[in-house]
């Protein structure tokens, strides 16, 4: 009874098996050299067009800020000076103040009912 190879390596001697392993090791390296190639322009390009696009965006984002932050300055300056006319118009007139916020109070519960 004999024994086959079903690989059908039976005639190859290991120098021959060690250049076959070689070249197909330099060919896949000369694949992924090639894809590399490739590829490197479409990074470059999409890295350019993403730092385009974060510089774009910064451009745009940095007003909005300054608008924002004086915006609440404003704001909180505004709300200071209307507590200070809501205080000083309550000392001048107590009974009256008095009046008026038992007034809105009563018309307030009837809307709610």
């Amino acid at each position: 009874m004999t024994t086959s190879n079903t690989m059908g390596t039976s005639n190859l001697n290991p120098g021959t098996v060690s250049n076959m392993t070689t070249s197909m090791a330099d060919r896949a390296h000369q694949a992924v050299d090639k894809a590399a190639e490739k590829a490197q322009p479409a990074l470059e390009r999409a890295s350019t067009a993403a730092h385009r696009t974060i510089d774009k965006v910064a451009d745009v984002a940095l007003p909005a800020a300054e608008w924002a932050a004086e915006s609440g300055k404003q704001i909180a300056a505004k709300s200071g000076e209307l507590t200070e006319v809501a205080s000083g118009y309550v000392r001048a007139r107590p009974f009256v103040s008095l009046a008026g916020a038992i007034a809105i109070g009563y018309f307030i519960g009837r809307i709610t009912r």
